[in-house]
C-alpha cells in the first residue's frame, strides 16, 4: 500500500467545509501521509471535526451534479481549480452531460438501496471522477441545503421555496405522527 494503485497519483487530505485550498494536503506515500496528518490535526485541532483521505485520480476533472427532489437536474461544474492541477495528472473532460446525469442517478438509486434512511430527496450534489480505465465513480455526496446560496447571483427563488416546503414537510412527517 506505499502507492496509490489506481492511479499511481497518491491521496489528498482534506478537512470537511474546505474549498479553494483550505486544509488541503496532498502525499505520495504512507509515511508522507501519517507526517501530514499530524501536522494538520494539530494545526487545525478545535476547527475541524475531521480530515478525509481521499485517492488521487490521473484525470483530475471533477464534474458536479445537482440533484433536487431525487432527481439530477444539471451539471453544476466541471472543477478545475489550482487544487486539482498535478504533475501526475491530466485534466480532461470525461462526460457529456446526459452521461453525467444518468450516472448519478444509478449512482443515487444504488445509495438510496443502501442508506434507506439517508435524506436524499433535498437538494444536494455527486460529484464524479474518472479512474484512469475510464470507469466513473463518485467522490462524495454532498449536500447543498446549507450552501445554496450563490455569492454572485444571490437566493435562487425557486431552490428557496422548494427547501421550505420540503423541511416544513419532513418536520411534519416525521414529528407529528
Amino acid at each position: 500500500m506505499e502507492a496509490n494503485e489506481e492511479n499511481g497519483c497518491g491521496w489528498v487530505i482534506k478537512g470537511p467545509f474546505t474549498t479553494n485550498s483550505q486544509c488541503l494536503k496532498f502525499v505520495r506515500s504512507i509515511d508522507e501521509m501519517k507526517d501530514s496528518m499530524r501536522i494538520l490535526s494539530e494545526k487545525y485541532f478545535g476547527n475541524l471535526p475531521y480530515l478525509m483521505i481521499q485517492p488521487c485520480m490521473y484525470n483530475r476533472k471533477e464534474c458536479k451534479v445537482v440533484v433536487l427532489n431525487n432527481t439530477p437536474v444539471f451539471r453544476a461544474a466541471i472543477s478545475t481549480g489550482s487544487h486539482n492541477k498535478s504533475k501526475y495528472g491530466v485534466n480532461r473532460k470525461f462526460a457529456e452531460e446526459i452521461e453525467l446525469l444518468q450516472f448519478a442517478q444509478t449512482a443515487l438509486e444504488r445509495f438510496r438501496a443502501a442508506a434507506p434512511f439517508a435524506i436524499t430527496d433535498g437538494l444536494f450534489r455527486v460529484d464524479i471522477f474518472q479512474t484512469i480505465t475510464g470507469k466513473m465513480v463518485v467522490n462524495e455526496f454532498e449536500s447543498l441545503d446549507a450552501e445554496y446560496q450563490s455569492t454572485t447571483s444571490g437566493t435562487n427563488e425557486a431552490t428557496y421555496s422548494f427547501l421550505e416546503r420540503f423541511w416544513f414537510q419532513k418536520l411534519k412527517e416525521n414529528i407529528c405522527r
